[in-house]
Formats: structure tokens, C-alpha cells, sequence
């Protein structure tokens, strides 16, 4: 249809009507009216010159005038022999009617607009129908900003109930009744703002930024082993604990290679911790070398001294630049974000002990209830109904879990990837894949460490102080005659987190001093390794907190009273004081107390 016109306008004379002077627009503003239309608008104007076309069809065939061949088109029209595809222009290009209908006036000032377009953009933005209803700005309904202050906040109340407070609001401030809309016009402007006006204020910190643009970051211009983004995420579905057996929710740690995706590490452990971190980082550095940089959130787990002291931490030992991201921003860790919910989340729904968004709260109640059942009567040392045996094995277990994660992640890792880029074969590359092809491609060794380095940079360090030959670490004593010479001076001190029968000690500097021995305990019959005491660290805690719950309670169920100063002012009700006559009653000879003569 466009093209026909163009090719219609490049024919005529070069003597045809121009704009008159003073009224042609730039090419920038016919460019930005060109940009407002709308779809329909745009194919309104087509439709037009689709007609227009027509009509000069007949003018160049017979060699007649303009108003000649539209006399011609409007006989055809009323006789109904017009072409289909022209009747079907017409029908469109009328706009409101939808009929093809059209007269004389209507159509020579489309062909006199036509005529006098220079080009396509001009015909285009000159048929289009114009706006016939004009626009109100939103800034034009001066309550709005009031009504914002009672809408937008935290809580998001429902907008009844916010138009409620606000019909208050302008009650106390004697706002005239006229400025004040009814609901249903708020709620017809309220529709008419963009989303994020709507939440500004009712959403905040990484809810809020979920709906604003955000800079999508280039992993492809990295290499592997540039970068290496890790995160903890609490398991959504229970499992058998590997010391009680009871359900709970264990702490997988992933660490992700930014280039190629590849799950580079993992652990699992009770909770988030800096020794969940360090495992997953070991088992990366073992098998895939060292990365240049460790991006992660800034958890307790994540950004612990085991982690990032800047003399004992582990990245500061092996060379690796550790980077955390904006507090309440996962989105700038969307990759691994992403991760959780497409692997390990689905991976937790098959799970029927699933406890988590989108679970039937009914079977997940259920589920909780016969769980605890079994285990109670366990504990009690009971017989097991069947009912009880079968929710029992429902839980899945340790070993089971660990699997089952391991499965997850490999076939993660062998899996095409839509954000990788297309193998010659058509399809996407797995991470695996793309990790082999792009350490190939890009001539890359992985900087890898030796066992003997992978058993000492991986063991954590602390600082200590000696005295005389002797140092402290976690209630174990270390001795060892090498330390003679430093006395009082601090030292490094790296320990096994499963084996406190010695620990390498080191001077400020990372030179080897010696391995010093555990000896003269005062506190323990034999050293106690690390991981049990913070195992026993952990315990304690929960014992605290459900004490703490016990406690809070109690105190519900017997709440304090306000002891009065003077036993009458328990008498006084709003000031007024409680009077009443009394006798001495002779003894009946029961035991039958009463108060009032009346109860008798």
C-alpha cells in the first residue's frame, strides 16, 4: 500500500501544489510527530493513501482533473463497483464510521494533503487522524500528591482504605468539596500511572528495583576463572539431620563461575557458616584453579574473618580479590540467583517434604504433624503405627539429599545453557562444554595449587600472642620450643578445623615457624577440635533461644500486675469509691460461706 503510493508520488508532475512557506516542520519534528502515532492512527494513514492512490488512478488514466476523477470514484462507489480491496481502504480510512462510506468535501482534502507531502513520513503524519479527546496530565489532578502520602507507604494498604484516610485528611484541612475527587475517579487516575509510581514507597530496596531498567552485565567479555560468584541458600525442602535424624533445612553453598557458568564448588552444611564458604571454595580451587576475583553477598558466612582478614583470611592467602555486592541487591548476583530457582529449588519439589512458596499449606501441615508424631513416639520409645512408618519415609535422608544435590549440579553442568553462545552444531553450548571450548580458545592454564598447598591455605588462621613457648587457641594450649624466641611478639596460628592435636605456626610475614603440639590443657582432659566446639557453640545457642521462647510464654500466660500503693485505691473506679452496709450474721451451723444476705 506504501509502496504503491511511493511509487505514485515519484510519477507525478514536478508541477504539483507545494506547501505553502511557513508551514513545513522540520525534519526533527515531523520525526517526533511520526513517532507519537499509534497503531491505529498509522494504519488509518495508510488506508487514506490507499484511497487517495485511487483516485489519481482514474486522474492519470482518463488525463482528467482531480475533481473529475473524484465525481468518477464516488459514482463507482454508489453503484457498488468498486474493487474489494478499495472498498476495504475506504471502510478503514473512514475511522470512526467503519463504513465505506465517504463524500467529495472528505476526499479532496485527503488528496490535497496527500499532494503536498514531499515524502512517505510527511503523507503518513498529514492522514493520520487526529486526537479528537485531549489528554489530561497526570500533573493536573493536584490531590493526587496528597492522596500518594497516605497510598505509598510500607505497609500498602488496600486503595479504599487509603482513599478513606485521605477523605479524612482533607475534612481536617477544610479542602473545598469540589477539589475532592470520589474513588472511582482515583482509581481511573491511580490506573493510569506507570507501574513504578504506583509501588514508589509501597515497595522498597531490591522489591522496588525489580521493576526499574537495570544495566545488564557482559560475562561473555570475561575469561574463566576471571570470576567466580557465590552464594548460600537454605534448602527448601526437610531432610533427615545426620546426627538426630529429626527434619530440617540444610545450607548449600554454590560457587559459579561468571563466564561459563559452571559450577565451579559446593558444600552442605548445617547452616551458613564461613567453614561452608571455605569448603566450597576448596573443592573449586582443587579441581578448577584459582579464580581472580570471589563476588558474593555480604553475609555472615560470606564476609567472616575466615574469609576476608586481610592477613589470616583465605582470600587474602591464595591471591583472590573478594568483592561484595550492594545489601538488599540480588540482582546484581542474578546469575546465581537465577540458579537457585531453575536447579536446586526444583530440585526441592520433588521432595515431599517441599516447605516452601507454592506448597499446599494443608499437606505441608499435615506432613509437619505426622513427622513430629513419628519422632516423638520414637523419643517415647514407642511402637510406630503404620501411618506413622509411612510419613517417616517420607523424609529423605542424609545421604540421599547429598546425591541427589551432587546429580542436580552435574546435570546442570551438562546442560545446554540459553545465556551461553550457539556451538557450530546450532545449539547452545552445556557450561561444561563452553568451559573446555574457552580455556582452549583463550590459551588459559587454571593456576592450580598442590596437595601440600591445598592441605596448609585452606586451614584457617588466627592470630595469637606467645608467652614463653606457649600459645592459646580455643581453649587448647600449644607448646612448642621453636616459639622460645618470640615471646610476647603475635603470631599466625593455622589449625585443622577436625584435628586439634597441633597447628602450624607462622610469623606475621607467612614464614614458617613450627608446628607446635597440644599440651597442659588446663580447661580440657584432651584438646577439643575445632569443628566440635563450634558445633557445640551452635548448640548452646538453640538451647538459649528456646529457653528465650519458654520464658516469652510464661510471661503471656501470667502477665504482671501493678501493685496499688494503698490497698483502697483498688476500690477507687474513676474516682469513685465503693460503699456497702454489713452485718455480723449469727453461726448456722454449715460451712457455707456467702457474702450477702440475698445469697443465701
Amino acid at each position: 500500500m506504501k509502496r504503491q503510493s511511493d511509487e505514485l508520488a515519484e510519477k507525478m508532475p514536478k508541477t504539483l501544489p507545494q506547501v505553502r512557506p511557513g508551514t513545513a516542520m522540520s525534519a526533527q519534528a515531523l520525526a517526533e510527530a511520526a513517532k507519537l502515532l499509534n497503531e491505529k492512527q498509522r494504519s488509518v494513514a495508510d488506508a487514506r493513501c490507499a484511497v487517495v492512490v485511487a483516485v489519481l488512478g482514474i486522474k492519470y488514466e482518463y488525463d482528467c482533473s482531480a475533481k473529475a476523477a473524484v465525481a468518477q470514484f464516488l459514482g463507482l462507489l454508489a453503484e457498488s463497483k468498486l474493487d474489494a480491496v478499495t472498498l476495504g481502504n475506504l471502510e478503514k480510512a473512514n475511522d470512526r464510521s467503519r463504513s465505506a462510506k465517504v463524500g467529495e468535501r472528505t476526499l479532496d482534502g485527503w488528496i490535497s494533503a496527500y499532494l503536498k507531502a514531499e515524502n512517505a513520513t510527511e503523507r503518513l503524519v498529514a492522514l493520520a487522524p487526529k486526537t479528537t479527546k485531549a489528554v489530561k496530565p497526570i500533573e493536573s489532578y493536584g490531590w493526587l500528591p496528597m492522596f500518594m502520602q497516605f497510598h505509598n507507604i510500607p505497609s500498602a494498604p488496600k486503595l479504599a482504605h487509603s482513599y478513606r484516610r485521605f477523605v479524612q485528611w482533607a475534612e481536617a484541612e477544610n479542602m473545598p468539596v469540589n477539589d475532592v475527587p470520589n474513588l472511582s475517579m482515583v482509581r481511573r487516575v491511580w490506573d493510569k500511572l506507570p507501574l513504578i509510581m504506583q509501588e514508589r514507597g509501597r515497595k522498597t530496596g531490591a522489591a522496588y528495583k525489580s521493576l526499574l531498567p537495570y544495566v545488564k552485565r557482559d560475562w561473555g567479555a570475561l575469561k574463566p576463572n576471571d570470576v567466580w560468584i557465590g552464594d548460600g541458600h537454605s534448602f527448601k525442602a526437610k531432610v533427615a539431620h545426620p546426627v538426630h535424624g529429626r527434619p530440617f533445612k540444610p545450607e548449600v553453598t554454590v560457587i559459579i563461575d561468571g563466564c561459563t557458568r559452571f559450577v565451579v564448588g559446593f558444600s552442605v552444611s548445617l547452616a551458613e557458616s564461613c567453614v561452608a564458604v571455605s569448603d566450597a571454595l576448596r573443592i573449586g580451587v582443587k579441581h578448577f584453579g584459582l579464580p581472580i576475583i570471589y563476588y558474593s553477598d555480604n553475609g555472615g558466612g560470606q564476609t567472616g574473618k575466615t574469609i576476608d582478614h586481610e592477613i589470616t583470611g583465605i582470600t587474602s592467602r591464595l591471591g583472590i580479590r573478594h568483592e561484595t555486592g550492594i545489601a538488599g541487591n540480588p540482582q546484581g548476583r542474578g546469575i546465581i540467583e537465577r540458579w537457585w530457582k531453575d536447579n536446586l529449588i526444583e530440585m526441592a519439589r520433588q521432595y515431599e517434604t517441599f516447605a516452601s512458596a507454592g506448597m499446599d499449606s494443608s499437606t505441608k501441615n499435615l506432613m509437619y504433624r505426622k513427622m513430629e508424631s513419628a519422632f516423638n513416639a520414637l523419643e517415647k520409645g514407642k511402637d510406630l503405627t503404620e501411618e506413622q512408618q509411612k510419613y517417616l519415609k517420607k523424609l529423605p535422608s542424609w545421604s540421599r539429599f547429598i546425591a541427589d544435590v551432587v546429580k542436580c549440579i552435574d546435570e546442570y553442568n551438562n546442560r545446554p545453557h540459553g545465556e551461553l553462545p550457539r556451538h557450530p552444531d546450532g545449539g547452545h553450548y552445556s557450561p561444561k562444554a563452553y568451559r573446555e571450548m574457552r580455556l582452549e580458545q583463550d590459551g588459559i592454564a587454571p593456576d592450580m595449587l598442590s596437595a601440600e598447598e591445598l592441605a596448609t591455605m585452606f586451614m584457617p588462621q588466627e592470630v595469637r600472642k606467645v608467652q614463653r613457648g606457649w600459645l592459646d587457641l580455643f581453649n587448647n594450649s600449644y607448646f612448642s620450643t621453636e616459639l622460645a624466641e618470640y615471646h610476647k611478639d603475635e603470631v599466625r596460628v593455622s589449625y585443622d578445623l577436625s584435628d586439634a592435636s597441633a597447628v602450624n605456626v607462622f610469623d606475621m610475614d607467612g614464614k614458617f615457624i613450627t608446628k607446635a603440639q597440644a599440651d597442659g590443657n588446663t580447661r580440657e582432659a584432651f584438646p577439643t577440635a575445632r569443628i566440635d566446639q563450634l558445633a557445640e557453640k551452635r548448640r548452646k545457642g538453640k538451647i538459649k533461644r528456646a529457653e528465650n521462647a519458654i520464658k516469652l510464654a510464661n510471661a503471656e500466660v501470667n502477665p504482671a500486675l501493678e501493685q496499688a500503693a494503698v490497698w483502697d485505691e483498688l476500690g477507687h473506679l474513676g474516682g469513685n469509691v465503693i460503699e456497702a452496709e454489713y452485718a455480723v450474721l449469727p453461726k448456722t451451723g454449715t460451712d457455707d460461706f456467702v457474702l450477702f444476705e440475698a445469697d443465701r
